[in-house]
Protein backbone atom coordinates (compact mmCIF):
# COMPACT_ATOMS: atom_id res chain seq x y z
CA UNK A 1 0.00 0.00 0.00
CA UNK A 2 3.08 2.28 0.72
CA UNK A 3 4.28 1.96 -2.75
CA UNK A 4 1.74 2.06 -4.58
CA UNK A 5 0.65 5.21 -2.97
CA UNK A 6 4.21 6.67 -3.31
CA UNK A 7 3.95 5.94 -7.01
CA UNK A 8 0.86 7.46 -7.24
CA UNK A 9 0.78 10.63 -9.05
CA UNK A 10 -3.17 12.13 -8.54
CA UNK A 11 -1.93 13.49 -4.71
CA UNK A 12 0.94 16.09 -6.38
CA UNK A 13 -1.39 16.81 -8.98
CA UNK A 14 -4.27 18.03 -6.46
CA UNK A 15 -1.26 19.52 -4.72
CA UNK A 16 -0.43 21.18 -8.17
CA UNK A 17 -4.63 22.23 -8.19
CA UNK A 18 -4.61 23.85 -4.78
CA UNK A 19 -0.78 25.45 -5.48
CA UNK A 20 -1.86 27.17 -8.54
CA UNK A 21 -5.32 28.13 -7.06
CA UNK A 22 -3.91 29.87 -3.98
CA UNK A 23 -1.37 31.56 -6.18
CA UNK A 24 -3.64 33.10 -8.66
CA UNK A 25 -5.50 34.25 -5.78
CA UNK A 26 -2.28 35.92 -4.30
CA UNK A 27 -1.59 37.61 -7.32
CA UNK A 28 -5.09 38.94 -7.69
CA UNK A 29 -5.12 39.92 -4.06
CA UNK A 30 -1.86 42.03 -4.46
CA UNK A 31 -3.22 43.32 -8.18
CA UNK A 32 -6.08 45.09 -6.71
CA UNK A 33 -4.89 45.95 -3.86
CA UNK A 34 -2.61 47.94 -5.34
CA UNK A 35 -5.09 49.00 -8.02
CA UNK A 36 -7.29 50.52 -5.38
CA UNK A 37 -4.88 51.97 -2.94
CA UNK A 38 -3.44 53.50 -6.20
CA UNK A 39 -6.72 54.03 -8.13
CA UNK A 40 -5.76 52.27 -10.86
CA UNK A 41 -8.15 51.29 -13.69
CA UNK A 42 -7.78 47.07 -15.21
CA UNK A 43 -6.55 47.36 -18.87
CA UNK A 44 -7.48 44.72 -21.41
CA UNK A 45 -4.33 42.81 -20.48
CA UNK A 46 -5.57 42.47 -16.84
CA UNK A 47 -8.88 41.37 -18.34
CA UNK A 48 -7.29 38.61 -19.97
CA UNK A 49 -5.29 37.12 -16.97
CA UNK A 50 -8.66 37.24 -14.86
CA UNK A 51 -10.28 35.29 -17.29
CA UNK A 52 -7.65 33.07 -17.76
CA UNK A 53 -7.05 32.44 -14.00
CA UNK A 54 -11.08 31.81 -13.93
CA UNK A 55 -10.50 28.93 -16.66
CA UNK A 56 -7.98 27.20 -14.66
CA UNK A 57 -9.46 27.72 -11.50
CA UNK A 58 -13.16 26.12 -12.70
CA UNK A 59 -11.07 23.62 -14.91
CA UNK A 60 -8.68 22.42 -12.03
CA UNK A 61 -11.41 18.72 -12.03
CA UNK A 62 -10.21 18.47 -15.52
CA UNK A 63 -6.68 16.83 -15.89
CA UNK A 64 -5.97 18.21 -19.03
CA UNK A 65 -6.41 21.79 -18.12
CA UNK A 66 -5.32 21.37 -14.63
CA UNK A 67 -1.96 19.75 -15.81
CA UNK A 68 -1.41 22.42 -18.46
CA UNK A 69 -3.43 25.59 -17.54
CA UNK A 70 -0.33 26.97 -15.49
CA UNK A 71 1.04 27.09 -18.49
CA UNK A 72 -1.52 29.21 -20.23
CA UNK A 73 -1.74 31.46 -17.09
CA UNK A 74 2.09 32.14 -16.88
CA UNK A 75 1.89 33.53 -20.67
CA UNK A 76 -0.88 35.67 -20.50
CA UNK A 77 -0.29 37.01 -16.82
CA UNK A 78 3.37 37.80 -18.48
CA UNK A 79 0.96 39.81 -21.02
CA UNK A 80 -1.01 41.71 -19.24
CA UNK A 81 1.64 42.67 -16.96
CA UNK A 82 2.45 45.50 -19.24
CA UNK A 83 -0.95 47.29 -18.44
CA UNK A 84 -1.00 45.99 -14.72
CA UNK A 85 2.69 47.58 -14.50
CA UNK A 86 2.87 50.62 -16.24
CA UNK A 87 -0.33 52.11 -14.70
CA UNK A 88 0.88 51.94 -11.09
CA UNK A 89 3.68 54.08 -11.78
CA UNK A 90 6.47 52.45 -9.38
CA UNK A 91 9.79 54.66 -10.39
CA UNK A 92 11.33 52.55 -13.13
CA UNK A 93 15.15 51.60 -11.76
CA UNK A 94 17.91 51.90 -14.48
CA UNK A 95 21.22 54.09 -13.51
CA UNK A 96 21.23 52.28 -10.04
CA UNK A 97 21.38 48.81 -11.89
CA UNK A 98 24.15 50.79 -13.95
CA UNK A 99 25.94 51.18 -11.07
CA UNK A 100 26.19 47.85 -9.91
CA UNK A 101 26.60 46.20 -13.33
CA UNK A 102 30.12 48.75 -13.61
CA UNK A 103 30.91 47.96 -9.92
CA UNK A 104 30.65 44.15 -10.88
CA UNK A 105 33.13 44.69 -14.15
CA UNK A 106 35.40 46.97 -13.14
CA UNK A 107 33.15 49.57 -15.00
CA UNK A 108 32.21 47.85 -17.63
CA UNK A 109 28.28 47.43 -19.01
CA UNK A 110 28.85 43.91 -20.70
CA UNK A 111 25.84 44.49 -22.77
CA UNK A 112 27.71 47.25 -24.19
CA UNK A 113 30.78 45.03 -24.55
CA UNK A 114 29.45 42.12 -26.09
CA UNK A 115 28.02 44.74 -29.01
CA UNK A 116 31.28 46.43 -29.40
CA UNK A 117 32.86 43.13 -30.01
CA UNK A 118 30.12 41.13 -32.33
CA UNK A 119 27.35 43.69 -33.83
CA UNK A 120 29.06 46.03 -36.18
CA UNK A 121 25.78 47.92 -37.33
CA UNK A 122 24.28 44.90 -39.82
CA UNK A 123 22.50 42.25 -38.81
CA UNK A 124 24.03 38.38 -39.03
CA UNK A 125 23.47 35.12 -38.90
CA UNK A 126 24.69 35.40 -35.12
CA UNK A 127 22.34 37.71 -34.62
CA UNK A 128 19.43 35.51 -36.08
CA UNK A 129 20.41 32.52 -33.52
CA UNK A 130 20.97 34.43 -31.12
CA UNK A 131 17.13 36.33 -31.55
CA UNK A 132 15.76 32.80 -31.78
CA UNK A 133 17.78 31.09 -28.69
CA UNK A 134 16.39 34.56 -26.58
CA UNK A 135 12.40 33.99 -27.76
CA UNK A 136 12.78 30.43 -27.08
CA UNK A 137 13.26 30.57 -23.44
CA UNK A 138 9.47 29.55 -22.54
CA UNK A 139 9.77 26.92 -25.54
CA UNK A 140 12.08 24.40 -23.96
CA UNK A 141 10.88 24.14 -20.51
CA UNK A 142 7.06 23.43 -22.11
CA UNK A 143 8.94 20.68 -24.07
CA UNK A 144 10.43 19.34 -21.52
CA UNK A 145 7.66 19.64 -19.22
CA UNK A 146 5.95 17.69 -22.25
CA UNK A 147 8.40 14.71 -21.44
CA UNK A 148 8.17 14.22 -17.99
CA UNK A 149 4.28 14.66 -18.27
CA UNK A 150 4.82 11.45 -20.23
CA UNK A 151 6.86 9.82 -18.35
CA UNK A 152 6.96 11.00 -14.90
CA UNK A 153 3.92 12.71 -13.87
CA UNK A 154 5.31 13.56 -9.77
CA UNK A 155 8.01 14.84 -11.15
CA UNK A 156 6.14 16.44 -13.41
CA UNK A 157 4.28 18.33 -11.27
CA UNK A 158 6.68 19.52 -9.19
CA UNK A 159 8.50 21.14 -12.18
CA UNK A 160 5.34 23.32 -13.18
CA UNK A 161 4.77 24.02 -8.99
CA UNK A 162 8.21 25.37 -8.79
CA UNK A 163 7.78 27.32 -12.58
CA UNK A 164 4.31 28.62 -11.43
CA UNK A 165 6.11 30.12 -7.77
CA UNK A 166 9.30 31.31 -9.62
CA UNK A 167 6.84 32.70 -12.43
CA UNK A 168 4.12 34.85 -9.63
CA UNK A 169 6.79 35.75 -7.53
CA UNK A 170 8.85 37.28 -10.64
CA UNK A 171 5.38 39.14 -11.68
CA UNK A 172 5.14 40.54 -8.26
CA UNK A 173 8.60 41.54 -8.32
CA UNK A 174 8.32 43.26 -11.72
CA UNK A 175 5.08 45.29 -9.91
CA UNK A 176 7.07 46.67 -7.29
CA UNK A 177 10.42 46.93 -8.34
CA UNK A 178 10.44 47.94 -12.28
CA UNK A 179 13.96 47.49 -13.58
CA UNK A 180 14.68 49.40 -17.21
CA UNK A 181 16.82 46.80 -19.58
CA UNK A 182 19.98 47.86 -21.33
CA UNK A 183 18.17 49.11 -24.54
CA UNK A 184 15.63 51.33 -22.77
CA UNK A 185 18.56 52.99 -20.36
CA UNK A 186 17.79 56.23 -22.33
CA UNK A 187 14.31 56.72 -21.39
CA UNK A 188 15.01 56.17 -17.72
CA UNK A 189 18.77 57.83 -17.15
CA UNK A 190 21.92 57.94 -18.63
CA UNK A 191 21.73 56.39 -22.02
CA UNK A 192 23.95 53.39 -23.19
CA UNK A 193 25.13 52.82 -26.61
CA UNK A 194 23.47 49.52 -27.09
CA UNK A 195 21.10 48.47 -29.66
CA UNK A 196 18.26 46.65 -29.81
CA UNK A 197 19.24 44.08 -32.46
CA UNK A 198 15.94 42.21 -31.48
CA UNK A 199 14.09 45.04 -32.83
CA UNK A 200 16.80 45.20 -36.34
CA UNK A 201 16.42 41.55 -36.45
CA UNK A 202 12.61 41.33 -36.92
CA UNK A 203 12.77 44.46 -39.30
CA UNK A 204 15.43 42.78 -41.63
CA UNK A 205 12.95 39.85 -42.57
CA UNK A 206 10.32 40.70 -45.35
CA UNK A 207 7.49 40.07 -43.14
CA UNK A 208 5.86 42.09 -41.41
CA UNK A 209 4.33 39.47 -38.83
CA UNK A 210 7.81 39.50 -36.92
CA UNK A 211 7.77 42.96 -36.23
CA UNK A 212 4.32 43.09 -34.90
CA UNK A 213 4.92 40.24 -33.02
CA UNK A 214 7.84 42.13 -31.36
CA UNK A 215 6.25 45.60 -30.88
CA UNK A 216 2.98 43.81 -29.35
CA UNK A 217 3.97 40.58 -27.63
CA UNK A 218 7.22 41.50 -25.98
CA UNK A 219 5.07 41.73 -21.80
CA UNK A 220 6.03 44.21 -19.59
CA UNK A 221 9.11 46.50 -21.33
CA UNK A 222 10.56 47.57 -17.66
CA UNK A 223 10.38 43.92 -16.68
CA UNK A 224 14.30 43.04 -16.56
CA UNK A 225 14.73 42.02 -12.65
CA UNK A 226 14.95 39.02 -12.71
CA UNK A 227 15.69 37.92 -16.06
CA UNK A 228 13.08 34.54 -16.49
CA UNK A 229 14.99 33.94 -19.58
CA UNK A 230 18.09 32.94 -17.28
CA UNK A 231 15.59 31.49 -14.59
CA UNK A 232 13.25 29.05 -17.23
CA UNK A 233 16.48 27.25 -18.98
CA UNK A 234 18.32 26.94 -15.53
CA UNK A 235 15.00 25.11 -14.31
CA UNK A 236 15.61 22.54 -16.17
CA UNK A 237 19.03 22.40 -15.93
CA UNK A 238 18.24 21.39 -11.81
CA UNK A 239 15.85 18.94 -12.99
CA UNK A 240 18.18 17.72 -15.28
CA UNK A 241 20.34 16.84 -12.79
CA UNK A 242 18.18 14.71 -10.91
CA UNK A 243 17.35 12.13 -13.91
CA UNK A 244 21.14 12.13 -15.05
CA UNK A 245 24.50 14.43 -14.73
CA UNK A 246 25.06 13.59 -18.72
CA UNK A 247 21.93 15.41 -19.55
CA UNK A 248 22.35 18.00 -17.44
CA UNK A 249 25.98 19.06 -18.99
CA UNK A 250 24.58 18.40 -22.47
CA UNK A 251 22.11 21.09 -21.76
CA UNK A 252 24.53 23.37 -19.96
CA UNK A 253 25.95 25.38 -22.84
CA UNK A 254 22.21 25.96 -24.18
CA UNK A 255 21.37 27.39 -20.93
CA UNK A 256 24.79 29.54 -21.35
CA UNK A 257 23.85 30.25 -24.87
CA UNK A 258 20.24 31.76 -23.74
CA UNK A 259 21.77 33.52 -20.82
CA UNK A 260 24.64 35.59 -23.29
CA UNK A 261 21.91 36.36 -25.74
CA UNK A 262 19.92 37.88 -23.39
CA UNK A 263 22.93 40.16 -22.39
CA UNK A 264 23.80 40.69 -25.80
CA UNK A 265 20.75 41.75 -27.67
CA UNK A 266 20.53 44.43 -24.19
CA UNK A 267 17.37 42.92 -22.69
CA UNK A 268 18.92 42.12 -19.44
CA UNK A 269 21.96 42.97 -17.50
CA UNK A 270 24.04 40.38 -15.96
CA UNK A 271 22.37 41.52 -12.61
CA UNK A 272 19.47 40.38 -14.18
CA UNK A 273 20.94 36.72 -15.18
CA UNK A 274 22.05 36.44 -11.87
CA UNK A 275 18.68 37.22 -9.97
CA UNK A 276 16.92 35.24 -12.15
CA UNK A 277 19.21 32.33 -11.23
CA UNK A 278 18.76 33.00 -7.53
CA UNK A 279 14.95 32.60 -7.82
CA UNK A 280 15.18 29.62 -9.82
CA UNK A 281 17.98 27.85 -7.21
CA UNK A 282 14.86 29.08 -4.12
CA UNK A 283 11.93 28.15 -5.99
CA UNK A 284 13.58 24.59 -6.67
CA UNK A 285 14.57 23.96 -3.20
CA UNK A 286 11.62 25.38 -1.50
CA UNK A 287 9.32 23.39 -3.85
CA UNK A 288 11.42 20.15 -3.65
CA UNK A 289 11.34 20.51 0.13
CA UNK A 290 7.43 20.91 0.56
CA UNK A 291 6.65 18.03 -1.64
CA UNK A 292 9.26 15.39 -0.59
CA UNK A 293 7.60 12.36 0.64
CA UNK A 294 8.58 10.68 3.54
CA UNK A 295 7.44 8.11 6.02
CA UNK A 296 7.73 10.28 8.88
CA UNK A 297 4.77 13.20 7.18
CA UNK A 298 7.04 15.61 8.11
CA UNK A 299 6.70 17.94 4.92
CA UNK A 300 4.07 19.54 3.91
CA UNK A 301 2.89 16.99 0.75
CA UNK A 302 4.18 14.60 2.71
CA UNK A 303 1.51 15.37 5.52
CA UNK A 304 -1.46 15.57 2.90
CA UNK A 305 -0.04 12.21 1.47
CA UNK A 306 -0.87 10.72 4.79
CA UNK A 307 -4.44 12.13 4.37
CA UNK A 308 -5.54 11.10 1.04
CA UNK A 309 -4.18 7.38 2.80
CA UNK A 310 -6.41 7.42 5.31
CA UNK A 311 -9.79 8.25 3.16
Amino acid sequence: MHASTAANPEPAARFLARTANWLIGIYLVVVVALMVTLRVSPGIGLVAVVLAMGIVVVGRGRPFIRDWGPFVVILIAWEGMRDVASAFGQAVQSDSVIAVERALFAGGIPSVEFQRIFFDGTVRLHDYALTTMYASHFVFPLAFAYLLWRGDRRIYYRFVITLLGVSFAAFLTFLLLPVAPPRLAYQYGEALPVTDIMAAVAGSVDWDVPAWMYRNLIGNPVAAFPSMHAAFPFLVLLFLRERSWKWALAWAPVTGAIWFATVYLGHHYVVDVLGGVVFAVVGYLVVKRVMRHDDEGTSLLGWRLQRYRRR
